[in-house]
């Protein structure tokens, strides 16, 4: 599957909680928000 690069406007205390998580869990932050946006989805 290709891949769309695109850019967001986001909180930086949410951003820096959500990058931490990220590292936690060993994923890239792009990732984990593909992954939320596809629960979201179904």
């Amino acid at each position: 599957m290709a891949r769309k690069t695109t850019s967001i406007k986001i909180d930086e205390d949410l951003w820096k909680r959500v990058k931490i998580k990220c590292i936690k869990k060993g994923k890239e932050i792009s990732e984990y928000l593909e992954e939320l946006i596809k629960k979201d989805l179904k």
